[in-house]
């Protein structure tokens, strides 16, 4: 850029110089002219020459950790603060060491927490998503993991943002015309683990009795009921499209000496449910309803559930079983 005549008043320079701390360079830049012209133009005002006007800038290690690092803020938003280039900031952050963010990582606004590594809890997480959870990345390269949902039940979305919130945001939208509301929340990559394309179970749960548990409790509070039937008998059940994986839990249920007759099939390729979406296979169906097994299997996942109607489900099945027993014997437990 050639040095050309410009128009720039004393005040202006002063202004941009002394009290934004822009450099001869970036002054340069906004009036189109040489940084040359800009020397000239302080020289000729009178204005005394700072040796570099991004040192010169003044802002803590401190403070600028706390609105980079914690509240997460842009090094544009900052300089806007502080009424200085954001160029300026930029050299602040890089004097002070500190990371630069990612394109991804500069456009998350929100604070976000690493997933704690507890293998129960993570267990858990799995076997919930494998019932109930959408879990993607929107692009490649992207730094948030999404994990979204749609339900009628209000105790279900209010699950999910009880499970994710502590991590990230999670946004909820109003009810649609068919009563279904949608949850989205925006996690970091610490829970890269749930975008596994799972069909069946991963072999360090099914190993290991406490995990199993965690991840069935998870799957229930997914996809379970537990309840009384009309002829006053408690029961449990689990239904998704994924057989394989109904048969695993089934398979591993009996290794730990809980029975459960066959898987049943529905014939409900085609059908529409509430939230509108048509099933595009059939639906299968775990049933247990002897109460000795009921009995072992809550033992097994009561623990680890989250879900309030799954908790009371217990509570009233396991009522249901009492007073059986008194009003007509064990009977064997049948």
């Amino acid at each position: 850029m050639s040095c050309v005549p410009v128009s720039i008043s004393k005040n202006e320079l002063k202004d941009l110089y002394e009290k934004k701390k822009l450099t001869t360079y970036e002054i340069a830049d906004i009036y189109y002219c040489c940084q040359g012209t800009i020397w000239k133009r302080l020289e000729q005002y009178g204005i005394k020459r700072l040796p570099n006007g991004r040192r010169s800038f003044v802002i803590s290690k401190s403070k600028l950790k706390n609105l980079y690092i914690k509240q997460r803020l842009s090094s544009r938003k900052i300089a806007k603060i502080y009424g200085c280039a954001y160029s300026t900031i930029d050299y602040k952050i890089r004097e002070y060491g500190f990371p630069v963010k990612t394109l991804a990582v500069a456009h998350i606004t929100t604070l976000r927490k690493n997933f704690d590594e507890n293998k129960t809890n993570k267990a858990y997480l799995i076997g919930f998503a494998m019932g109930d959870l959408r879990v993607r990345k929107k692009y490649p390269n992207s730094e948030t993991i999404n994990v979204d949902c749609a339900s009628t039940k209000e105790e279900q979305i209010n699950l999910i943002s009880g499970l994710f919130k502590p991590y990230g945001r999670v946004w909820v939208s109003k009810p649609n015309k068919k009563g279904a509301t949608q949850i989205e929340c925006s996690l970091n990559d610490s829970f890269n683990f749930l975008l596994k394309k799972r069909i069946l179970i991963d072999l360090w749960i099914i190993k290991n009795k406490k995990y199993f548990s965690a991840f069935l409790a998870g799957f229930t509070d997914a996809e379970g009921c537990i309840s009384i039937t009309n002829k006053e008998l408690a029961f449990y059940s689990l239904g998704n499209y994924n057989s394989q994986l109904l048969s695993q839990i089934r398979n591993q249920l009996l290794e730990i000496g809980i029975e459960s007759p066959k898987l049943t099939e529905g014939k409900t390729k085609g059908y529409v449910g509430r939230e509108g979406y048509a099933n595009n296979q059939n639906y299968w169906s775990l049933r247990l309803n002897r109460k000795i097994h009921l009995l072992k299997l809550f033992d097994l996942i009561d623990p680890y559930l989250k879900h309030p109607t799954r908790i009371k489900g217990i509570k009233r099945a396991k009522q249901n079983i009492k007073l059986r027993n008194i009003k007509f014997g064990n009977l064997k437990m049948n």
